[in-house]
């Protein structure tokens, strides 16, 4: 299949190409000067995406993905081209853009399963048509969004509009953000607490706002560490996670939270079927892990707390209920616990409470959908529950909605019962499940997901003229949790920013004064490097290591990694989080990952003196486990928890500075030794994970590491297992889905650990997975937790 051309009254037939396979899909340029098109290979398996003059002259590809790259179009400006392709699964076509020179690495604008394709520029270029799938029936219809080309061509590496590149290139070092950005402080080469000082106050300042991924404060917050990174001397380096050359930021996309749109209603029926709207925000709200779309009128069941609790021998314990058959219906359950239980039944069922328990048990019963509110007797604070979603915890398939007290009462009253009487029974502990007769319930549930951007700061010390192959990573994650909404505050009062003087500005202050000194050192010729560092700033720790988790992947992906493993391209990585409140001890985590840890602790704390605590264990709750996963010898540097963790106390006038100064000289004097060594630690794979990686509150242990960052997928991903754990044995691997476990249908995380909860001890269970695609079925038998 060739492209030709001819004038608009049909003559003048012109070819354009002439090579073996499929040329079509061809649009041209808003000027008229160029065309760009998909060419398939001859065997019809992949495709790239190929531009030429509109005479057929320049023919050149902009893509080498290797995948179905189609559907092209230009940007009316002529400087980039959006296009669909499959890289992410056979099935699961996106959108990415790509420079109309081909010059850098093509760029993913969409973030969800399905299809995602035919995309087409409005004239202005403000607004972005495609198909999507991404509709309540899964059947493609039109989109229509807001285009913004600045964005994009920042993560193109492309000047602004109309500015030309040498314009963009006489300028390497960032640009401050907005007007209250804090300066850059005047720092010396040695590590000091007066330069640790500096840096930890201006990431804590007001203007940064808590440093909230994919916020205002988060983006000033990596471009203060940009700035500092090249006044330092160091060159950009995102270019090693397929950011443009000349590049500190590597950018992603993760899922920022949930949206209720303007037509989602819900409607209570009675016996004469007229339907009578309940007020959104007011009488109810649909939960973030709702299930979507309109559901037909349906009766309603009362089922107390909606409790179904295992005994410890596995057995049934707690039923709310019943023999009720609540097949088809909505389920009314009241919030929390049952009132009247002693302390301790009430501690041996508080799991069995949570909103996604109740809801997985009510689609376990067969219920068209679930409703909870406060019972008419139980004081609360809010009647309705937050919208607020946990980034990449993921979506239901059943509707469950938040309703107020008043309402719920209301809804049994049209039935002729007793909220009340009936909250009194179901605290008692007893069965009070029953039918509501006379009244439905029909609902239309419209949630949008909306996805969020952020960036990680790279900077690398060279230890030539070019980048080495081979580098060390040190890194030290600068979000935070803004005002601590929908996130772990510790406050007692809301809304209130949180500076995260310890977690973590503390470490990027000590990652900064590491690079200074390294970056004089080598200047002065008493450093000669073996190999590069990458001093990398991290963000998206606090919501799940999203930054360090994309880092590695798109680092496999760059160095061609199928198995996601770097532990060539990287030899180590040196992790700094929450290591400014030094008292008795400094931890050092992740000794375990390789054997030559202890020593050379040893040998580097001798000028320091610092007490030192060594443990361990690798699967730690921060960003060394996105490497360690990836084989790469791990250490993370921590002072400890303390009172203001997070909270708006945890200031930077409370760090200890004299500490902090003495941690930032250990680890850079290991960082130097590593980095001047040709040698890499060896990687230990440990036997299994300890109690920092662990749902301490299971009682069977599996082995699995869960990617929480994934929330767009149905089922639960595996990052990896545990070396020697249950999960290895039984066949299970980095990269299933966990779609059901012990019959149990598995849709998010809550629901793995929940079914995780009700498994015995030595009873081998069958798991169902998606590997590659393709349904899988592997059996594996839990052991104790120790």
């Amino acid at each position: 299949m060739e492209l030709y051309v001819m004038d608009a009254d049909g003559s003048n037939v012109r070819r354009l190409t002439d090579k073996e396979g499929y040329d079509g899909g061809p649009f041209y340029s808003a000027d008229g000067n160029r065309i760009v098109w998909r060419r398939f290979e001859p065997d019809g398996k992949t495709a790239e995406i190929w531009t030429m003059n509109a005479d057929g002259s320049a023919q050149r590809p902009v893509t080498d993905l290797g995948v179905m790259s189609w559907a092209p179009y230009f940007h009316p400006s002529g400087d980039y081209i959006i296009f669909t392709n499959n890289a992410h699964g056979y099935a699961n076509f996106e959108l990415y853009i790509v420079d109309a020179a081909g010059e850098r690495a093509p760029v993913r604008v969409t973030n969800t399963p399905g299809f995602d394709g035919l995309p087409v520029f409005t004239p202005d270029g403000e607004k972005l048509a495609w198909a999507s799938s991404r509709t309540t029936t899964k059947q493609a219809q039109i989109f229509i969004a807001d285009w913004n080309d600045a964005a994009a061509r920042e993560l193109l590496g492309l000047p602004p509009a109309g500015e030309t590149g040498a314009d963009a290139a006489a300028n390497k070092a960032p640009s401050v953000d907005p007007a209250n950005a804090p300066p850059l402080p005047a720092t010396n080469t040695a590590i000091s607490p007066d330069d640790l000082r500096a840096h930890a106050e201006a990431l804590t300042a007001p203007a940064m706002a808590g440093r909230r991924t994919g916020t205002a404060g988060s983006r000033l917050a990596t471009d203060y560490v940009a700035r500092a990174m090249a006044a330092i001397g160091l060159e950009p380096a995102a270019e090693l996670a397929g950011a443009p050359e000349a590049s500190w930021f590597q950018p992603y996309t993760f899922t920022a939270g949930v949206e209720v749109e303007d037509a989602t209603q819900l409607a209570m029926l009675g016996g004469d079927g007229v339907p009578v709207p309940l007020t959104l925000e007011q009488d109810w709200r649909p939960l973030p892990f709702s299930g979507t779309g309109a559901i037909e009128p349906a009766g309603v069941a009362f089922a107390g707390y909606g409790i179904v609790a295992p005994g410890d021998d596995g057995s049934q314990d707690y039923n709310s209920y019943g023999d009720l058959d609540v097949s088809g219906q909505w389920v009314l359950a009241l919030r929390d616990l049952p009132a009247g239980l002693d302390a301790e039944r009430r501690q041996a069922l508080v799991e069995y409470a949570d909103p996604r328990y109740k809801a997985l048990v009510a689609r376990e019963q067969g219920a068209r959908g679930l409703i909870l509110a406060p019972g008419p007797e139980t004081p609360v604070k809010d009647q309705l529950l937050s919208i607020a979603q946990e980034a990449g915890a993921g979506a239901g398939s059943l509707p469950v909605v938040s309703l107020s007290s008043a309402a719920a009462t209301k809804l049994a009253a049209a039935a002729g019962a007793d909220l009340a009487a009936l909250q009194r029974q179901a605290d008692t502990g007893e069965a009070a499940a029953t039918a509501l007769a006379g009244v439905q319930l029909a609902a239309d549930i419209r949630l949008r997901r909306t996805q969020g951007q952020d960036r990680n700061v790279l900077g690398r010390l060279q230890a030539g003229d070019t980048p080495s192959e081979r580098v060390l990573v040190i890194g030290a994650h600068v979000d935070h949790i803004g005002d601590g909404r929908g996130l772990s505050s510790r406050d007692a009062l809301e809304g209130r920013i949180h500076p995260g003087a310890d977690d973590n500005a503390s470490g990027v202050a000590a990652l900064l004064e590491i690079a200074e000194h390294l970056a004089a050192r080598r200047a002065q010729g008493e450093l000669g490097l073996s190999q590069d560092i990458v001093f990398a700033a991290w963000t998206g720790e606090e919501l799940g290591r999203l930054g360090s988790a994309a880092f590695v992947e798109a680092l496999a992906t760059t160095t061609g990694r199928e198995d996601g493993k770097i532990g060539g391209p990287v030899t180590a990585y040196l992790n700094l989080d929450m290591v400014g409140r030094l008292d008795e001890y400094l931890y050092v985590q992740g000794v375990g990952s390789s054997d030559a840890w202890r020593g050379e602790l040893e040998r580097r704390n001798v000028p320091v003196g610092l007490p030192l605590r060594l443990q361990a264990d690798a699967y730690l709750p921060t960003d060394t486990t996105s490497f360690y996963l990836a084989g790469v010898p791990v250490l993370s540097f921590f002072t400890g928890a303390h009172a203001d963790y997070n909270t708006p106390d945890d200031t930077a006038e409370r760090l200890n500075y004299d500490g902090l100064t003495r941690i930032a000289r250990l680890v850079g004097l290991m960082s130097g030794a590593l980095a001047e060594s040709g040698q890499a630690p060896a990687y230990v794979a440990q036997e299994k994970p300890g109690t920092g990686a662990s749902r301490a509150n299971l009682r069977a242990y599996f082995g699995t590491i869960p990617a929480y960052a994934d929330a767009e997928v149905a089922g639960v991903l595996l990052d990896g297992v545990a070396k020697g754990g249950p999960a290895e044995a039984g066949g299970l691997r980095a990269g299933d889905v966990i779609t059901a476990v012990a019959g149990r249908s598995i849709e998010n995380i809550y629901d793995y650990t929940y079914a995780l909860n009700a498994l015995k001890v030595g009873e081998p269970v069958l798991v169902q997975v998606r590997r590659d695609g393709q349904p899988a079925q592997l059996t594996v038998t839990p052991v104790a937790r120790q």
